[in-house]
């Protein structure tokens, strides 16, 4: 007969010396693999058994998340009303475990199934191989022992010793398993599937960040630096409203959004004019002028000298609407008229070279009817101390030919022209 406690023993021996060893040996036989002891009650499958107990070790190594293969010890005995026996085994099955075939399962507990054959060695009366199936629950345990898993099974078993067949028969096994690996780093509780889905999921929550536009400004959520633009507002690639002059202020809040480069603005987006006299601080040669003194485009005080210019109001392309960036400077015009009755101007309306020189001639004439209008509505300036006047395209400021390039903070290049120097209204004292 085939003393197969010795071979159990002789194989734990060879097991046992491996893992003393460094190397690859060593790391097959541990990588995902446990080490367990077992006790079981042993029966026939037929109402006349009786119930015998006995112990069992085993050796498992997973292959991959799902397959596994397990050797094993088993020492037992079978026994009814008409006979019994006493047994060793050695076992060589594969486990499958389905929890790991399905997405979400529960991670504390496994379902596996198995199948293989048992070398079974009974005392006084030979050898016989012995297929057997079964299935079981293993549970893993809590924090406290993370290599640690209890495993309860059930296996069924029938063959034949010398002509005579060994009856169907049944092993119920409570068991714990050691394992070389953690719960966290072991194939067989890190369920794939799970953990795909858990991928899918997080990229699909990043994916709808991406398509989320609070404000509906054309940029995402992700990558705005300001989500309450206000609708239909124009924005820069980092949802950051348009801001052409660049003087902190948006353009859709601006009043006067071509103030130049650099210069001090209130919070409406209007050139700071301190000392109110029309002519903003960056061109004022006299930031000081006592208040309702006259002055030129340049800010100098005028002390009644009659030709003289008062501060120009600019106009959009093909506009002549008054816009109310130039409300200040109609202002100071309208302070000098107050302060001397006898004044009379003459408006006079200037156009850039874009078109034809009548229709030019047109539009700058009606830029100064809109001036005339605006202090007279306003400003309560009499009509009649003011005179249209048209020059049209006849005495430009600037030469239009020239273009000034900037280059924003976000990396937009904005050209722009000097007409709109030309498209102006100048006020003469008479």
């Amino acid at each position: 007969m085939i003393n197969l406690k010795k071979i159990a023993l002789a194989s734990l021996f060879v097991a046992s010396s491996a893992f003393a060893q460094e190397g690859g040996l060593k790391g097959l036989l541990t990588d995902d693999a446990s080490v367990g002891v077992s006790f079981g009650a042993f029966t026939y499958v037929s109402g006349d058994s009786d119930v015998e107990f006995g112990y069992g070790l085993n050796y498992t190594k997973q292959i991959n998340a799902v397959i596994a293969v397990q050797g094993s010890y088993l020492s037992g005995g079978l026994s009814s009303s008409k006979d019994s026996m006493n047994f060793t085994s050695l076992s060589a099955k594969g486990l499958v475990n389905l929890s790991n075939l399905s997405v979400g399962s529960n991670s504390n507990v496994k379902l596996y199934v198995s199948g293989g054959a048992s070398l079974m060695s009974i005392e006084d009366g030979g050898t016989a191989l012995v297929p057997n199936v079964g299935g079981g629950l293993k549970f893993a345990c809590t924090e406290k022992c993370p290599n640690l898993d209890f495993d309860l099974s059930a296996t069924l078993g029938a063959g034949t010793l010398a002509g005579d067949n060994i009856r169907t028969h049944m092993v119920l096994g409570l068991g714990v398993n050691y394992r070389f690996t953690k719960k966290e780093e072991s194939v067989e509780w890190n369920n794939p599937l799970d953990a795909m889905y858990g991928d899918i999921s997080i990229v699909k929550t990043e994916l709808e960040g991406l398509s989320k536009d609070s404000d509906g400004d054309g940029v995402s959520d992700r990558f705005d630096n300001d989500n309450n633009t206000p609708e239909g507002v124009a924005v820069d690639g980092k949802g950051n409203a348009l801001d052409v002059d660049m003087d902190g202020v948006a353009d859709y809040a601006d009043e006067d959004p071509f103030t130049a480069r650099g210069v001090q603005v209130d919070a409406k987006g209007r050139e700071l004019d301190s000392d109110k006299d029309g002519v903003a601080n960056s061109v004022d040669v006299e930031p000081n002028t006592a208040s309702g003194a006259t002055v030129n485009f340049q800010g100098k005080e005028i002390r009644g000298a009659k030709g003289a210019f008062m501060p120009s109001v600019y106009f959009d392309f093909n506009s002549a609407k008054v816009s109310y960036a130039n409300y200040e400077r109609l202002a100071a015009v309208a302070s000098l008229l107050q302060a001397n009755p006898n004044y009379k101007l003459r408006v006079v309306g200037y156009a850039d070279s874009v078109g034809n020189s009548a229709n030019n001639h047109k539009i700058a004439l009606r830029r100064a009817n809109a001036v005339i209008d605006a202090l007279s509505n306003m400003f309560s300036v009499d009509a009649s101390r003011l005179a249209a006047e048209s020059k049209g395209e006849d005495a430009p400021l600037a030469d239009e030919s020239m273009k000034v390039t900037e280059t924003t903070a976000d990396g937009q290049v904005i050209s722009n022209s000097l007409t709109r120097m030309n498209r102006r209204v100048e006020f003469v004292i008479e």
